[in-house]
């Protein structure tokens, strides 16, 4: 429909040029150039509209034209189309053609599409977490929108910081500025379709409450009546009367689901298939509501098939909270059909990605807050340089008394200042090793509340579904979870014990005679249990040595890079072995596995680093690996091409058989 009003209005207006150029009332040349401009800015507005591949080059192609005739007037609807591209692909490209058509737009008085780019940015500052230049820009946009006399321009604005509030996690503060908004906008009789629009992020948003919900669904059925009245089917470019029924169902049915009011929602369902939409089948909130309505009226296997449906996407995959969620409910509905054993499956998964993506969280909310404690210091120390150099300034503007007094008292407040300042400096390095150190023991007691509570709360669970269980084979399955669980824990408390003992320096080491041949072999034989299916554990055989050293640390260091490699090897092989070199000896493991990323190899030998957030185990392998190494005069490196594998080497010094 949309794509039609425009080819018509462009050919009207190509007749409309070719009558007047035939009655000779202005230059045909003017009438071509024209047309030629008119033509362009249509085409270029529908490739937008249709999010069109050549959507760029027409509008290049305007701007070009426009140039060439000297149009301003299209010249703008080209910088306006080239900011609309770039605001999804490149935001810093968008600022710079914002920056250079601004002073067209003002000339022209082109106010709304001047603040629907100004928007723009403040939604791209949002989403690059430029949190920092969004109050300045936002008051910036509302004292020149009050200026030139345009007061949508203000709401523009002020929709952008509701956005910057819901990204902060500051939601009651958000919703609060859209209601602010609309009354604005009710008050001054704004569009319906700019009302709907806040009305519907305000929908949109499940903190909002059912108050607020049910406050905006009687507005927006009010504005559903108003269309149907006056025969109004669309409201503007990219918005249908249709549509906005859609959003009033979708609440209705959603909201009804949350109060289990499963016949009103039945209702609302049906009325939105009536509306024949295939876009709105992909909806997640309807899905929801279905999966809650066939759990309702216990049609099983309808909802189970929708969980499945829904959490096999890629899309859904890529939004952790709402993937997590439909595998809870897929979890509850096969417990309730009595699959017990699938569900004990579901819940597993869900418990053990939960706490993943709560660690993950709690690492990046770490990592955030050390830059910003960085960050601070930094500004501290300049304030205190600054405030220095003023002093210091103070003090040789009085100091002008004569060449030989000045000498002396700049010597004088040289040396103190020297021997102050060194004082400062070393009181500044204990104050801030005392506290790296009180945030690194925080950091430390948050991660071993996290890693021991992870397994423990499967034992208990598991524990406590064991018991009331009949079924011999569920029962041990149970009982391998409860036993796995407790492997896990057990390690962990095995591998903070050595680190304990590393970093304090009291790990103690036996040295004998060890046959390193031997050795290898029974380390061989160990891990190749172990092995996945498609993956080859190879041992390279050398001379037969004997190495004087602690036979357990080694071999506890080489266990750990090998069940490193085989957690992150999926197929291909894995190739341990030694060899000696001069006066030390080299032990290696190589792996074809999904290899380390540039930007980790640096803290790979750090406490709890995982490649991914989803990884089994606590990250200290590593760690206690670099700590045995160190602690027995040698050194560890890795080198490694992400995506083909990693090769760990530890050289240790060669001592001869005692």
């Amino acid at each position: 429909m949309l794509i039609l009003r425009h080819r018509v209005i462009t050919f009207l207006v190509t007749i409309l040029v070719t009558t007047i150029v035939h009655a000779n009332v202005i230059p045909s040349s003017v009438i071509k150039e024209n047309r030629t401009l008119v033509v362009l800015d249509s085409l270029a507005y529908i490739s937008t509209v249709n999010e069109s591949n050549d959507r760029k080059d027409l509008a290049d192609r305007l701007l070009k034209e426009s140039v060439k005739y000297k149009n301003d007037f299209y010249k703008t609807n080209a910088y306006f189309l080239i900011v609309k591209y770039y605001y999804s692909i490149n935001p810093d490209s968008m600022r710079y053609y914002i920056k250079i058509s601004e002073p067209l737009f003002i000339k022209q008085k082109r106010w709304e599409d001047l603040f629907r780019m100004r928007g723009w940015n403040l939604y791209s500052l949002v989403n690059e977490g430029k949190t920092d230049e969004i109050i300045p820009n936002v008051n910036k946009m509302k004292a020149e929108a009050r200026k030139v006399g345009y007061p949508e321009g203000e709401e523009i604005a002020e929709q952008g910081l509701a956005f910057a509030y819901f990204k902060e996690n500051l939601t009651a503060e958000g919703l609060k500025l859209y209601e602010d908004v609309l009354a604005k906008m009710e008050a001054r009789n704004a569009p319906i379709v700019k009302r709907f629009n806040i009305i519907r992020q305000l929908l949109n948003n499940d903190d909002a409450g059912l108050d607020l919900h049910k406050r905006c669904l009687e507005k927006l059925n009010r504005y559903i009546k108003y269309c149907e009245k006056n025969h109004i089917l669309n409201l503007g470019n990219e918005m249908s009367l249709d549509y906005m029924k859609f959003v009033s169902y979708r609440t209705q049915a959603f909201d009804a689901a949350l109060q289990n009011d499963f016949n009103t929602a039945y209702k609302a369902l049906l009325k939105i298939e009536e509306l024949h939409s295939e876009e709105y089948e992909s909806d997640i909130s309807l899905t929801y509501v279905w999966i809650k309505y066939y759990e309702h009226i216990k049609q099983y296997d309808k909802a189970l098939a929708l969980c499945k449906k829904v959490t096999q996407t890629t899309q859904m995959k890529q939004k952790a909270k709402n993937y997590l969620n439909f595998i809870l409910m897929e979890a509850n509905i096969l417990k309730e059909s009595s699959k017990y054993q699938e569900a004990c499956s579901l819940y597993s998964e869900y418990i053990t990605k939960n706490d993943s993506i709560t660690s993950a969280k709690y690492y990046g909310d770490l990592a955030k807050l050390r830059n910003q404690h960085d960050i601070d210091n930094l500004a501290l120390q300049n304030k205190k340089m600054e405030l220095k150099a003023t002093k210091d300034h103070s003090r040789m503007i009085m100091m002008e008394g004569g060449i030989l007094f000045l000498v002396l008292i700049c010597c004088a407040f040289g040396y103190i200042s020297y021997t102050r300042n060194k004082h400062s400096i070393q009181l500044r390095k204990a104050k801030e090793k005392a506290e790296e150190s009180d945030r690194l023991k925080s950091a430390f007691l948050a991660n071993m509340n996290h890693e021991i509570r992870t397994p423990l709360n499967a034992i208990v669970g598991f524990s406590q579904v064991l018991i009331d269980e009949d079924n011999r084979e569920n029962r041990a399955q149970y009982a391998k979870i409860i036993q796995s669980n407790n492997e896990l824990l057990q390690q962990l408390i095995y591998d903070v014990l050595d680190l304990s003992k590393i970093e304090s320096n009291t790990m103690q080491f036996t040295y004998k005679n060890i046959d390193l041949k031997q050795l290898m072999d029974n380390i061989f034989s160990a891990e190749n249990l172990r092995m996945p299916e498609e993956v080859h554990l190879l041992l390279e055989d050398d001379e037969n040595l004997t190495f004087y050293a602690d036979p357990n640390r080694l071999t506890q260091i080489l266990t750990n890079l090998l069940n490193n490699a085989i957690k992150h090897t999926q197929q291909g092989f894995i190739r341990f072995g030694y060899k000696k070199e001069m006066d030390k000896i080299t032990f290696f493991v190589e792996d074809t596995g999904e290899g380390i990323p540039a930007d980790k190899l640096d803290t790979i030998f750090a406490r709890f680093v995982q490649l991914k957030d989803m990884d089994k185990g606590v990250g200290l392998g590593l760690a206690i690996c670099k700590g045995l190494v160190s602690q027995m005069n040698g050194t560890i490196s890795v080198r490694s091409t992400f995506g083909k594998g990693s090769t760990f080497t530890v050289y240790l010094p060669f001592r001869k058989e005692q």
